[in-house]
């Protein structure tokens, strides 16, 4: 109903006049929130909630030579500023929710299906500017990108997306049937809490999840951290010992898991979590742990709003699969037009993760109910080979 309403007030409002006046309104939006960043507290104050939820970040300057870090530095967060405050100033004319999520899973193809589902003239994902996935693809909402007690709000959550002019131009000047639009934010599917946060704002979303085989899953995400230069405390390629220590769980890391678990939507998000997510060993192997990761969302929406893909069948037939995507959401996929992107991010096939991984994720991966279980045969096997270290 909401949106029909909402198409039907394009088309008897979006006169040429008011066209003109929501592009000038655009504009100034634009210029304003240029001029707002040049003033550095605006800035300051947007970046330090963006480097509290994705900690990572800062090491990429930090990792180049330091005049080449700075204009990085500099670079990136004035843009990621302007983007912040020009959303922000247009939020009225931004009405969208999304209609479908990739919600996951990391390293698992998430940004290639993006890129291709945004070649659809019926597609769009975020209204962001170009620099950095956090501008133009991933939202981060949920894990708290405009703070940790705004994680929640279905009118905050609004701004990320394009404004109206954005769905008339594509419904009324190039011709497609339904505009949607949609968050592809990997890291969701990782997260306990994040199933009722999307339940209480987008009630009948659809929801795809990537899946891959977690093993190099997890070797990849170590890889992409260490050349971001973030210093890490563990290794995966280092053989597995008796008793490992890397496998075993701390207090604070169980603590936080179990309050991310009880988190209910309007509830702040832990201080701790960003840091204990992105760099503790422990995070990235319970995001292997397919079961228990899908189990919430199972919950909270039908079986038939979700989506699984296996990251093999898609890297083979990325064509095919992207079609399937487009008829699952509800897009045409007769007006997908196939182009090829680079690959991601390349592991050396030299290096395998450490002994025994494969065993820990198939220990720890017990699903709450048995229709999780079954699910998740039925969907992906994780392998049972042993890989072993160079």
């Amino acid at each position: 109903m909401y949106r029909s309403c909402c198409g039907k007030t394009c088309a008897l409002l979006l006169c040429p006049l008011v066209v003109v006046l929501l592009l000038i309104y655009l504009v100034l939006a634009y210029v304003l929130s240029v001029l707002l960043t040049l003033l550095y507290i605006p800035r300051l104050f947007a970046v330090q909630k963006l480097y509290w939820c994705c900690p990572f970040i800062p090491h990429i300057w930090e990792a180049q030579t330091w005049f080449k870090g700075q204009c990085m530095r500099v670079g990136f967060e004035s843009t990621y500023t302007i983007n912040v405050l020009r959303r922000m100033l247009t939020l009225p004319i931004r009405p969208h929710l999304p209609d479908f999520y990739i919600v996951g899973f990391p390293k698992a193809g998430t940004t290639s299906l993006a890129n291709h589902l945004k070649q659809h003239p019926a597609l769009s994902g975020l209204d962001g500017l170009p620099w950095h996935e956090s501008l133009s693809k991933e939202s981060h909402f949920f894990n708290g990108v405009l703070g940790c007690s705004h994680a929640s709000s279905a009118l905050l959550y609004r701004s990320f997306f394009p404004t109206i002019l954005c769905r008339w131009w594509s419904e009324y000047i190039r011709g497609v049937e339904k505009w949607m639009c949609f968050d592809a934010c990997p890291v969701t599917a990782c997260l306990p809490y994040t199933a009722r946060r999307m339940k209480a704002i987008t009630p009948d979303a659809k929801l795809i999840f990537m899946m891959r085989d977690p093993v190099p899953v997890m070797f990849s995400a170590e890889t992409m951290l260490v050349n971001m230069g973030v210093p890490l405390t563990w290794s995966l390629v280092d053989p597995m010992t008796p008793h490992d220590p890397r496998f075993q769980e701390n207090e604070e890391e169980a603590q936080l898991w179990k309050d991310l678990k009880d988190l209910q939507p309007s509830d702040p998000l832990p201080h701790n979590m960003p840091d204990l997510f992105y760099t503790h060993l422990y995070s990235l192997l319970m995001c292997g742990q397919y079961a228990d990761r899908i189990h919430p969302f199972l919950q909270e929406f039908p079986r038939a709003n979700m989506m699984f893909i296996d990251f093999n069948e898609f890297t083979k037939n990325t064509e095919g699969v992207v079609k399937e995507v487009c008829s699952f959401v509800g897009a045409d996929p007769a007006l997908y037009k196939h182009k090829e992107f680079s690959p991601g991010m390349q592991v050396s096939a030299t290096l395998q993760p450490c002994m025994g991984l494969s065993q820990f994720l198939l220990s720890h991966s017990a699903a709450k109910e048995c229709t999780t279980n079954y699910l998740l045969c039925q969907i992906y096997t994780v392998h049972d080979s042993v890989h072993h270290c160079a």
